[in-house]
């Protein structure tokens, strides 16, 4: 198949890309230093021309509801236009995982974004046309969520059933190979929390670095982040735990 991946440089999209490819699939990269702009709808059409698949790995962090979701309004629609344009193409769109009450929280507008996102691919999008692959969240996004001062730490106090990105890649990869339909829900094997990680993480790579060990201190956060608002009831769960992970860190 030829797939088209909108966001191919990101986090998840670098690491999606050379899983398919290695599926003997043909890949267009498609992403703002490629010409392509799924926010204004720029170059998006064009890359979809040929392509039996479109995915969409596009992301922006914010804690804004008005920009989350305002950037996925915008970047889903365009993707689901040049979609229509191509009768028979079929679209794949990494989520996230998380309960209703996470998105219907005012303290989590990242989330009250991906729901819109999800809302406007079910409703344009025909059922036999889409895969909406739902991840929890990866062992990677503790640096990005960390906030640094000197020797401390600050991360939020997030329960989270995590799992390595390159883990989701694949088997996001693997369900696009089966041309699976519907949703799909993955996850790490141990339900743990970002501040665990964040301290384990910490310690290995003070080990490494024969350095002074970092100072991890939790931030608590309320409501469903603080529970099971991030907890897939039911997923595929990858084999690869934190441990196993940090080994390759």
């Amino acid at each position: 198949m030829q797939i088209t991946v909108y966001g191919a440089t990101g986090t998840f999209g670098r690491q999606l890309v050379p899983q398919l490819r290695e599926r003997g699939h043909t890949v267009i990269a498609a992403h703002r230093g490629s010409g392509v702009d799924t926010v204004t709808g720029q170059g998006v059409a064009e890359a979809a021309d040929g392509s039996d698949v479109l995915v969409d790995c596009v992301n922006q962090l914010t804690i804004s509801a008005h920009k989350a979701i305002d950037f996925f309004s915008r970047s889903s629609r365009s993707i689901t236009a040049a979609a229509a344009a191509h009768p028979g193409t079929s679209v794949a769109v990494l989520s996230i995982a998380f309960r209703p009450e996470a998105a219907e929280s005012r303290l989590q507008g990242y989330y009250q974004g991906k729901a819109m996102q999800e809302r406007i691919y079910r409703r344009l999008t025909p059922d036999g046309q889409l895969l909406m692959f739902r991840s929890a969240q990866w062992f990677e996004l503790v640096d990005t969520m960390t906030i640094k001062a000197g020797p401390l730490r600050f991360v939020p106090k997030m329960r989270v059933q995590a799992l390595a990105v390159t883990e989701a890649a694949r088997m996001m990869a693997e369900a696009i190979d089966a041309r699976e339909r519907g949703t799909i829900e993955v996850a790490g094997p141990e339900i743990s929390d970002f501040v665990e990680i964040a301290r384990r993480l910490a310690a290995t790579r003070a080990g490494k670095a024969g350095a002074r060990r970092a100072k991890v201190i939790g931030i608590p956060l309320l409501g469903p982040m603080a529970g099971d608002g991030l907890i897939p009831p039911a997923p595929r769960m990858s084999d690869v735990t934190v441990d196993e992970w940090l080994r390759s860190v």
